[in-house]
């Protein structure tokens, strides 16, 4: 969770803690989610590409 934090804080050019408590308004809110979307589809890749490479080795 922390890590999606940094990444709008980055991508905005505020603190952390600006980030934190301006949380709940539309614009942040929306780029927490973008982000929280993006972190997901990196996830789910990931797993993708390990059971394959697990899957392949057993064979």
């Amino acid at each position: 969770m922390g890590d999606l934090y940094f990444e709008v804080s980055k991508h905005l050019g505020k603190p952390v803690s600006w980030v934190i408590k301006n949380k709940f308004t539309p614009d942040v809110k929306f780029l927490l989610m973008k982000y929280a979307q993006i972190f997901r589809n990196r996830k789910k890749h990931y797993d993708e590409i390990k059971d394959e490479y697990e899957n392949n080795k057993l064979i």
